[in-house]
Order: structure tokens, then sequence, then C-alpha cells
């Protein structure tokens, strides 16, 4: 991936000009917005039903040994049979769910990750600090972490609604340690990030973000105002 370079206290990628206002919406933002819609969706489908299979499991359980006691009252075992088909049917209805609003679960490629989360961060504005590491090329599957790149921007305070992307730029350190890749993000800006991490879509976005690192078999560690991402780098 080219990117720029500037001179001085440190080395580091600079972000392309915003468009003016007025103009188109930036594609490159317009994209990852759609993969963070996806994610989150997906992510909640996936929480839902995590929630609601064990109290149908025990609806289903219950009714079906509540047929056995009651078999000879044909009234009863009738409508205890409607009970588990309905409680069937609900679970049927969110398996469907997770299918439908399925992400990220495409093959694994083999891509430049240091290349990646750089892009992610120059299109919000931001900036990569330091030089990249060699051979951080890893097996990834990329849109889903590309989301989980987007969440961990909105955890740092980058474009959330206490502090919008204006006000808060992402920054982005890359690092090779031992036999794992670092994706640290930071924001900067003229006010210290305060993001609103009770909010229940940013919660949602710490579990999206979490998934996809243990996914890839690293981890997710999130500070007061930072998000590294730990990646294993295969021999």
């Amino acid at each position: 991936m080219a990117m720029d370079r500037r001179r001085g206290g440190e080395t580091g990628s600079t972000a392309p000009e915003a468009p003016a206002a007025g103009t188109d919406l930036n594609p490159a933002l317009e994209r990852l917005a759609d993969l963070e819609r996806r994610s989150l969706l997906a992510e909640q489908a996936r929480q839902q039903a995590h929630r609601l299979r064990t109290p149908l499991s025990v609806i289903d359980l219950i009714s079906e040994t509540m047929q056995l006691e009651h078999e000879d009252d044909a009234q009863r075992a009738e409508r205890l049979a409607r009970i588990h088909s309905a409680a069937g049917s609900v679970a049927t209805e969110l398996s469907n769910a997770v299918k439908s609003t399925r992400f990220g679960d495409g093959p694994r490629q083999r891509v430049d990750a240091a290349a990646l989360a750089a892009g992610v961060v120059l299109a919000f504005g931001g900036d990569v600090a330091g030089a990249e590491p060699d051979n951080t090329t890893l097996a990834v599957e990329p849109t889903s972490l590309e989301a989980a790149l987007v969440h961990a921007l909105r955890l740092v305070g980058v474009g959330t609604d206490c502090n919008g992307v204006c006000a808060q730029r992402p920054r982005l350190r890359v690092e090779r340690r031992d036999s794992e890749l670092w994706l640290a993000i930071t924001a900067t800006g003229a006010a210290p990030p305060d993001t609103p991490r009770e909010r229940a879509d940013l919660q949602l976005m710490v579990r999206a973000a979490e998934r996809v690192a243990q996914d890839h078999g690293g981890s997710l560690t999130l500070g007061p105002d930072s998000a590294v991402f730990r990646l294993p780098i295969a021999n």
C-alpha cells in the first residue's frame, strides 16, 4: 500500500485531504461505515440468539416432559405440543436471523495487516506513527478486521457523539513484538476523548472487535484512551 511520508520528530503516514463541504462523501469512509453496520448487525443477532436459546431450551425440555406426563389427557397434551412447537419455531427464527446477518466469514487471505490498518486510520483523517515493521503479512478475513478497526476508533472517541471526527483524530502505531503484530490506536485532539462506553452500541462494538481478534488467534486490549490489537504472525 503506497503511503505518503513526513519527516520530523517521527516518521508517519499522512491522511488524504477530506472532501470539501457539499461534495460527495468519501467512498472509503462509506465502505468502512457499511462494514461497521454489518458487523454490528451480525453481532447483535449473535448476542440475541445466545441470550434466548437458554430459556427456549428450558421451555422445550419442560413442555416435552409434561407431554409425557400427561399423554393420557389428550387436550392438555395438545396444548403442550403447541408450546413445544412454538418454542421450536422461535429457535429456528433465531438461527435464520444469525444466518441472514452473517458477516466476516469469508475465506482468509494473506494481506499486509499493517497497511490494511493504516488505510482505515487514514480514511478517518488520522496518521500512522513510526516505521512499519517488516513481515506483517497475516492470514486474515479482511472485512471483519477492517470493521474491528473501525469499532476500535469509535471506542477511543473518533466519530462518537461526544467527540466527532473533527475533534479527535486517530493515530496508529504499528509494532512487531516477538511473534505478534501490535496495532495500537489512540486519538489526538484539542479535547481528551470522553467515550461513553456504557452506551449499548459501544458495548456491542467491544464484543464485535474482541470476537474478531480472538477469531484470528489474538486479543484486544482496551484502555481509557487506547485500543491495541495483538495478532500472531505465523512463521
